[in-house]
């Protein structure tokens, strides 16, 4: 399933890049997203580095390794899941300046394997799962920007 985010924020697009580029910064912007956790990063987004996390689900933490697979700065970078619970998990990051203001748009590719319900736990429990997290992410990057602390 091919999922498509977009927000626009009041910095410019080497700014947010730059903030993007420190997989550390997921921390940041993530802090009240509960069941989000960082274990560890190699503290770069170049191709070939990886960060690992888990997502919580019920009461359950599910590992999961991201490979960076693109990385043009300051124009868009891209992970891939390498491992964990999904068949295909791929998210790319695009900015797009508009003089002082960036547009970020998230391209997510994502399917759970068929033991997991496939294409319907997709559309029905990850996709709406989805949506919820960029919008809070886009929510907490306003916040952070709004208070100095994004920059």
């Amino acid at each position: 399933m091919k999922l498509s985010f977009e927000h626009v924020f009041d910095v410019a697009a080497a700014d947010l890049f730059a903030f993007h580029e420190n997989p550390g910064n997921l921390e940041v912007f993530l802090r009240g997203w509960t069941t989000f956790r960082m274990v560890a990063n190699d503290g770069h987004i170049r191709v070939g580095s990886v960060t690992h996390i888990e997502e919580r689900i019920g009461w359950i933490w599910i590992p999961m390794t991201f490979e960076h697979f693109l990385y043009e700065p300051p124009r868009r970078f891209g992970e891939r899941q390498v491992h964990g619970p999904f068949e295909t998990l791929e998210h790319v990051h695009e900015f797009e300046s508009r003089g002082s203001r960036t547009i970020l748009r998230d391209s997510v590719d994502v399917v759970l394997p068929w033991y997991l319900g496939g294409d319907l736990a997709t559309r029905l429990i990850v996709a709406p799962k989805f949506r919820r997290f960029f919008a809070y992410r886009h929510a907490e990057m306003d916040r952070l920007l709004k208070t100095g602390k994004l920059t």
